[in-house]
């Protein structure tokens, strides 16, 4: 019985960021009175290339992260950022965590991590100096604690990853 949870960027801030794109892009065109080639050569050169390079980073990256919550284990694969697959018998503690108001959980110094508009992905040292492997779209998480790090996940489903997990573990 292996489950699936999905953590996405809001459609709102891609919706914000194709609209700031194309703003940007307007812009560049009216500010060029130089014509209609050298507008477009820089539109072309420029614009183009951050649109698809920061479109990847916001829609495709998040739209690949997922949780996998097996009778095994949890396999977190978050590319590029964080990925890890976690057995049952190397978890400590499942407890609830808000990422915004608990000081245990603030994020100190990060290695591979990515923020953006409440999206949270890759690995970081806590304040506390542990490290922790953060995916998340939303503040409260399940932390995952392991005798290595913890793992702080929150995903689009947040009650129903809770609920498999937690039942999960008093399994064991």
């Amino acid at each position: 019985m292996a489950r699936i949870y999905k953590i996405p960027m809001s459609k709102v801030v891609l919706t914000i960021f194709l609209l700031f794109v194309a703003a940007i892009a307007a812009a560049v065109a009216w500010s060029f009175n130089s014509g209609l080639l050298w507008t477009g050569i820089c539109l072309v050169a420029v614009a183009g290339p951050l649109a698809i390079f920061y479109w990847y980073m916001l829609y495709i990256t998040p739209k690949r992260a997922a949780i996998t919550v097996a009778d095994e284990g949890i396999l977190l694969a978050a590319p590029p950022f964080a990925s890890a697959v976690i057995p049952w018998a190397s978890v400590v503690k499942v407890f609830p965590a808000n990422l915004k108001t608990d000081d245990d959980f603030k994020i100190g110094k990060t290695k591979k991590f990515m923020e953006f508009i409440g999206y949270r992905s890759g690995v970081a040292e806590l304040k506390n100096k542990q490290e922790a492997v953060i995916v998340a779209n939303r503040i409260d998480v399940l932390c995952i604690q392991t005798e290595e790090r913890f793992y702080l996940l929150g995903p689009s489903d947040m009650e129903g990853f809770t609920k498999d997990v937690e039942t999960i573990a008093k399994q064991l």
